[in-house]
């Protein structure tokens, strides 16, 4: 259901992205439209601005990423509220410049992009790799207005709440 859920979004998303190419290209030459689109994109990714669609685009065509986590967002985070207090927990997950590391699986940033009007909202693209499989999953992250002690993370309608693990 979850896959489903974020199929359609990416779907969805990727169909703005190219009904505005296509617009702008003449219906034969929409291959090679395409074809010049992804080096526009790749270089777009290589700017310092947030991720866009066209750099989501692009990297799920392949094409690297330069998106990295704002500092806020990096350190350690716990789902459980008693999960920091442990030396272990299987609820823990790190957030570093480009990736989540949780217990069972790893999650590759591929795209971000700053939620304007939202505060500190993040949206991000993930490439993960579990024990379930790889799949592309698509978060909003929330950092609360306190101090970023406890981050929301939004996914398919769903939001949990995840505990800072290190000193603010």
């Amino acid at each position: 259901m979850k896959t489903s859920a974020v199929i359609i979004a990416l779907t969805t998303l990727l169909a703005a992205c190219g009904s505005q190419a296509d617009s702008a290209a003449p219906k034969s030459d929409a291959p090679a439209a395409a074809d010049q689109a992804a080096p526009a994109a790749a270089t777009q990714a290589a700017s310092s601005e947030p991720v866009s669609a066209a750099e989501e685009k692009a990297a799920r065509a392949g094409q690297p990423s330069q998106a990295v986590f704002p500092v806020g967002y990096r350190g350690n985070w716990d789902y459980s509220d008693t999960g920091c207090d442990k030396d272990e927990s299987g609820t823990r997950f790190v957030i570093t410049a480009d990736e989540i590391k949780g217990y069972e699986d790893t999650s590759k940033l591929v795209a971000l992009e700053t939620l304007e009007g939202q505060g500190d909202a993040i949206r991000v693209v993930l490439e993960n790799q579990s024990s379930d499989g790889d799949k592309t999953i698509v978060q909003t992250l929330r950092l609360s207005p306190v101090a970023g002690v406890s981050l929301r993370v939004e996914q398919d309608g769903k939001t949990v709440r995840a505990n800072r693990c290190d000193p603010v």
